[in-house]
């Protein structure tokens, strides 16, 4: 039978008190062994009676009960993958929990995604006319990774990452156009701005960020991915994990939405990068049939659209 924090890490219908409380427990279990039930409620910004409901969702009477659940654990392996790294590890250590970390996103970020809002995300990137990136610091290089990963594809997009550029490309977009933002802390004054400017000018903008984010009042869609940052601990690499894993599904969503864009231009892509990589080898290409139509159900096939911005 799996251990309570395997259970936690997999349930997937969980309200937001619980996905606060599953996420801090997971962090760190063997902290909460050592806090009462009003310094858990505090840390997760829930109340006592939802720690009481969430002790009872996972089979144990109250939040002693729950305790002992967990202290049975510390000593375990399984601690390790969600322990942070200390003085004194050894490189076993090391990967274990790196790796478990990693791990631990991920199934916190499958938990927690709302799948409709990805699905318009897809649908809004793939009728764009023009699509810019944007992002500052340290979230960069997830920018210019969608832009590699859109010309694979055969996606001409525009990425900008300093202050100057990004406010001339916000000045030039139109209705039909979308801005898609990547800010790490959910808060930087530069960007919280290019998005209301992107709002002034009718454009859409897309903002992939964390919990707790200020882009809310201005943003057309924000994707919520991680925890907010905290200069205090490694929230920094959970945060990229996340951000880099939704980046890959909106791209992948929008290739299949773009499907007969891709297909088009498969066999110059195929060609390109050929030269690229200096290769010889040669690849069929696979004819696809693709019907077109409006749905977007979450449940459903993703649906090529023909699509032109011209």
């Amino acid at each position: 039978m799996a251990n309570i924090l395997d259970r936690i890490a997999s349930e997937t219908e969980l309200t937001k008190s619980e996905r606060k409380l599953a996420s801090i427990i997971l962090k760190n279990p063997a902290a909460v062994v050592n806090e009462n039930i009003a310094d858990l409620a505090k840390r997760a910004c829930v109340s006592e009676p939802s720690v009481c409901r969430f002790c009872k969702r996972f089979g144990a009477d109250g939040f002693p009960a729950f305790k002992l659940l967990l202290s049975s654990l510390v000593s375990s392996s399984d601690i390790k993958k969600v322990d942070g790294i200390k003085s004194g590890d050894s490189v076993s250590d090391v990967i274990s929990k790196s790796i478990g970390k990693a791990r631990s996103q991920l199934l916190n970020l499958e938990r927690n995604i709302d799948e409709s809002l990805i699905s318009r995300v897809i649908d809004v990137i793939s009728q764009s006319r023009r699509l810019i990136i944007l992002a500052l610091g340290l979230s960069e290089f997830i920018a210019k990774d969608i832009h590699s990963r859109m010309l694979q594809f055969g996606f001409v997009t525009e990425v900008y990452t300093d202050r100057m550029s990004q406010e001339l490309a916000v000045a030039t977009l139109h209705s039909s156009d979308v801005a898609l933002v990547i800010c790490s802390s959910g808060e930087h004054p530069d960007l919280i701005n290019i998005v209301k400017s992107v709002k002034q000018n009718g454009a859409v903008s897309v903002v992939l960020t964390s919990d707790e984010t200020k882009f809310k009042d201005d943003a057309s869609l924000v994707v919520s991915v991680t925890d907010k940052i905290s200069p205090d601990d490694e929230s920094y690499f959970d945060n990229r994990v996340s951000l880099l894993l939704l980046s890959q599904i909106i791209v992948s969503g929008v290739s299949l939405r773009r499907a007969l864009a891709v297909n088009a231009n498969k066999d110059k892509l195929l060609s390109a990068r050929k030269k690229i990589y200096n290769t010889s080898e040669k690849t069929d290409a696979v004819e696809e049939k693709v019907e077109t139509n409006s749905k977007s159900e979450t449940q459903s096939p993703i649906t090529s659209i023909d699509w032109s911005p011209y």
